[in-house]
């Protein structure tokens, strides 16, 4: 009898990318569910993770500069608001993410070399 296997990946990623989609869904699932507590104003929870900077970092953004931040917060809220509580979504949500954070990687680099003052 031939077993199906589960939670196989249909696509083999390097580490880090896998790593930085694990933070970002993590980073994902958090922020949804203290954006719900907070409607219920229960808000400026202490243990309330906060894993930008190593997202920021694991895919060679600036975290340190308010554009990138701001970006990157821009996205990340937009996100977390579309998952539901399964893993596909999550999953979806994260790859999401990833593509458009690269994506904002790019035109900081593009402007960087562009104004090396900057």
């Amino acid at each position: 009898m031939n077993k199906i296997r589960r939670n196989v990946p249909l696509v083999r990623l390097p580490e880090e990318i896998q790593v930085s989609l694990y933070l970002i869904a993590e980073e994902l699932k958090s922020r949804h569910l203290f954006s719900g507590l907070q409607q219920v104003e229960l808000s400026d929870c202490f243990f309330q993770p906060h894993l930008d900077s190593l997202i920021l970092k694991f895919i060679g953004m600036d975290g340190d500069s308010d554009d990138v931040y701001l970006v990157y917060t821009k996205i990340m809220d937009r996100r977390s608001m579309k998952i539901e509580a399964d893993k596909d979504t999550i999953t979806k949500q994260s790859l999401k993410a990833y593509t458009e954070l690269m994506a904002e990687k790019k035109k900081f680099d593009k402007l960087e070399k562009s104004n090396p003052s900057r």
